[in-house]
């Protein structure tokens, strides 16, 4: 039952609307629009979300109207949220893996991770909780780190456990080639390349790159604080066009790039400073003839 008591003289008419739309409770074998609420059968997951109580008066001298807004949230027991979650995962000594839990429940359900069993200690780790999702960022120092690592998420009306094998990968070889391949107003074009890892299995071989980025002027104001640059990663299978997008005109931007495998990223280039091209202003000088061109297609 979702209550809404309405009072007024003469009695007002009463309508219901679920997330903005109208909820048409003639003859439905769902809601029930009773003098007190509505009524809903047969509650799921589906039925959460914003219900509005709006009250109308019409009469042949005036016309009011009323409404209230209650959010309805479904308790559950938690359920993953997607199962995208990668059983095994790699990771090399000297670099960080990020294992992510996400699971849905209501009310939001608490996050616990163990490695091994016991639960994690020491400074080499951090946990990132949202309601809905706990993320363990490891710092790889040493080769005790790997190993099974379980996520247990819990309510009061269930509990539910995941485990991601965290096993040792090579790290993966830096880009060979770094270069400015096209420049244009608002993208930068990169020719990037890393050479194929020897003795290392097919699944372990570079499959991407990451991009860092700053425009000087960021650059200079983070003091080359690397940590507050954009980033893009590109992945082979997407193609073998590396476009960093939505840059300004006429601006240089820092960029270093790193190869990525399964074990995480590459050593990071050397930094190297690429400028977009100049815009195209409307009143470019140099175009003055085309514009006397049109001027006079228009005027005939």
């Amino acid at each position: 039952m979702v209550n809404c008591f309405v009072e007024g003289m003469p009695t007002p008419e009463v309508s219901w609307l679920y997330n903005g739309e109208y909820i048409n409770t003639v003859n439905s074998s769902k809601h029930n629009r009773l003098s007190n609420g509505l009524y809903i059968r047969n509650v799921s997951q589906a039925d959460a979300g914003e219900y509005t109580c709006r009250a109308m008066r019409i009469t042949p001298t005036f016309s009011d109207s009323d409404q209230i807004t209650i959010l309805l949230r479904i308790q559950h027991k938690p359920h993953w949220f997607f199962n995208e979650t990668l059983p095994v995962q790699y990771a090399y000594v000297g670099g960080a893996v990020n294992l992510s839990c996400d699971a849905m429940g209501e009310p939001p359900p608490s996050f616990t991770w163990l490695h091994n069993g016991k639960g994690i200690v020491g400074f080499n780790h951090r946990i990132f909780v949202a309601d809905y999702g706990a993320t363990l960022q490891l710092e790889i120092r040493n080769s005790s780190q790997f190993g099974d690592y379980k996520c247990k998420v819990a309510n009061p009306l269930g509990m539910l456990e995941r485990v991601i094998k965290l096993r040792p990968g090579p790290k993966p070889w830096s880009p060979t080639s770094f270069l400015l391949k096209r420049s244009q107003p608002d993208a930068i074009e990169l020719d990037l390349k890393a050479p194929r890892m020897t003795n290392v299995s097919y699944e372990m071989q570079v499959y991407g790159y990451r991009v860092a980025f700053m425009s000087d002027k960021e650059f200079k104001f983070n003091a080359g604080n690397w940590s507050h640059a954009k980033f893009r990663d590109f992945s082979f299978h997407r193609g073998q066009h590396f476009i960093i997008p939505h840059l300004k005109a006429n601006t240089s931007y820092l960029m270093r790039a790193a190869s990525i495998n399964l074990a995480g990223l590459s050593d990071w280039s050397g930094v190297k400073t690429f400028a977009t091209a100049a815009g195209c202003s409307i009143w470019n000088p140099s175009l003055y003839p085309l514009y006397a061109l049109i001027v006079a297609f228009i005027r005939t």
